[in-house]
């Protein structure tokens, strides 16, 4: 009995940290779910301020503005995707986008692209307006150009350096 005693001694501490971990990873994700949570109430309350201002904004032009119509529908389009965000949550709004993708996988690939684009459209945007602080002064530290800037100047792989690699005769 000594020996069946031992093992069991044995197999509880060998299973003591497996439960361990297994309580860790329960917590982790439990807290990861809250935080997740929180960060979808946030965003919801971002879109729906945004798409209070849209409706202000759509409220305040004329009557005869073909973008009134637009801003409305924007402003209508934020407020449902800020109720949907507060009622599924990231959870809800994962799930439907994946059958979303299996249903229409096609529509989903156009969409996820042309999505790429505006984000990369905006990014450069953003960056072009950054770069225009750092030319009027406001943006100190920034004296190096942007590497747009350099490419424009100098032309790309130092080309200017060398008219031959443009194809072009020398003017």
């Amino acid at each position: 009995m000594s020996d069946s005693l031992s093992s069991d001694l044995w197999t509880g501490e060998r299973d003591a940290p497996a439960a361990k971990a297994r309580a860790a990873a329960r917590q982790v994700r439990e807290r990861a779910g809250d935080q997740a949570e929180g960060q979808t109430h946030r965003a919801a309350d971002q879109v729906r301020r945004i798409a209070d201002e849209l409706a202000e904004l759509a409220r305040q032009a004329p009557e005869d503005s073909p973008t009134r119509g637009l801003v409305s529908q924007a402003a209508n389009g934020g407020h449902r995707a800020a109720s949907y965000l507060d009622e599924h949550g990231v959870d809800g709004l994962l799930e439907n986008t994946q059958r979303f993708a299996r249903q229409r996988p096609t529509a989903f690939v156009g969409a996820t692209a042309l999505a790429g684009f505006a984000v990369g459209r905006l990014a450069k945007a953003g960056l072009a307006a950054g770069g225009a602080t750092s030319r009027d002064g406001e943006n100190e530290g920034a004296d190096e150009p942007a590497p747009v800037d350099r490419i424009t100047e100098r032309g790309p792989f130092d080309t200017a350096d060398h008219p031959e690699r443009t194809g072009y005769p020398e003017a």
